[in-house]
């Protein structure tokens, strides 16, 4: 037999908890079953939650499964077009199921965007999401493109010109970071490039464009040599890694740092100006 709890909410609402008894003929051993766990009748905690908590939810998990919400109940059906987080990993999705899911979206703003895809007969459509991310002034925009088999991305011109975002990681062996108009990322504070192709020169007006940058990370980037980042007042954290395939600088101006991590190099890297630096992490061999 069960016995029942009944506890009264404050707006009159009552939720009735069943602990089911132990019968003296059943086995400690006794595997038990889903009967055996606590259930609660007549009251779905989740669905009542306010919308706000319920898009915090959805805002951990990737988009592809908060979509499969929709199906739970009427209650759920609209919910994850408002969640301001979207994480798309479209490897082995079409396109066109991609554009019908940014069309359902209908949040007016995006705090977060994740894109995880190939560029291979995509890079229109590629463009076009990260014009989605950018009209919906996204604060987190993260890029990935991991296929080997396109070379040479260059990002379209709207993609240098973002006042809202404030956290930027691009991870690709094909992009070329070489903008050719003005750069204005007057919001961002970190920036993350891995696997990029960067010039001395590429990298010069790139930095000038984020006057409020305090964390800089570049992971594996090839094809500039020195780094100078004495015209970025608010930088505090430079990150570093390099290998015999991708150089790097082999000079390093930071006034204004007070953290550096440099991992993975044997090569020569000179430290000219790092006269701020409090903490430093060196895995040189």
């Amino acid at each position: 037999m069960a016995m029942a709890e009944t506890s009264r909410r404050r707006n009159g609402a009552t939720a009735t908890v069943k602990f089911p008894s132990r019968r003296q003929s059943d086995s400690p051993n006794q595997d038990r079953t889903i009967g055996d766990s606590i259930s609660i009748e007549g009251f779905d905690f989740i669905s009542s939650l306010p919308d706000a908590i319920l898009h915090l939810i959805l805002s951990s998990i990737p988009t592809k499964s908060a979509i499969r919400t929709s199906v739970l109940s009427k209650r759920w059906r609209h919910v994850w077009c408002e969640t301001p987080s979207l994480s798309i990993d479209s490897h082995r999705v079409v396109a066109r199921s991609i554009n019908k899911t940014l069309a359902s979206f209908s949040a007016p703003k995006i705090a977060s965007f994740h894109l995880r895809t190939s560029l291979v007969n995509r890079i229109q459509p590629v463009d076009s999401w990260i014009e989605f991310a950018i009209s919906h002034d996204a604060e987190k925009l993260s890029l990935e493109f991991r296929d080997t088999r396109v070379r040479d991305y260059s990002f379209p011109d709207f993609f240098y010109t973002n006042s809202t975002v404030k956290q930027l990681l691009v991870d690709s062996g094909s992009v070329v970071m070489i903008p050719r108009c003005t750069v204005s990322w007057t919001s961002l504070k970190n920036l993350s490039l891995s696997y990029c192709k960067l010039s001395d020169e590429s990298l010069v007006k790139i930095l000038s464009g984020c006057p409020c940058l305090e964390s800089l990370e570049l992971l594996y980037c090839d094809e500039f040599r020195c780094l100078d980042l004495s015209q970025s007042p608010r930088l505090r954290r430079l990150e570093m890694d390099r290998s015999d395939w991708f150089l790097g600088p082999t000079e390093i101006v930071a006034p204004h740092i007070h953290s550096l991590r440099l991992r993975h190099s044997r090569l020569p890297c000179r430290l000219v100006d790092v006269s701020s630096l409090v903490e430093a992490n060196l895995n040189i061999y």
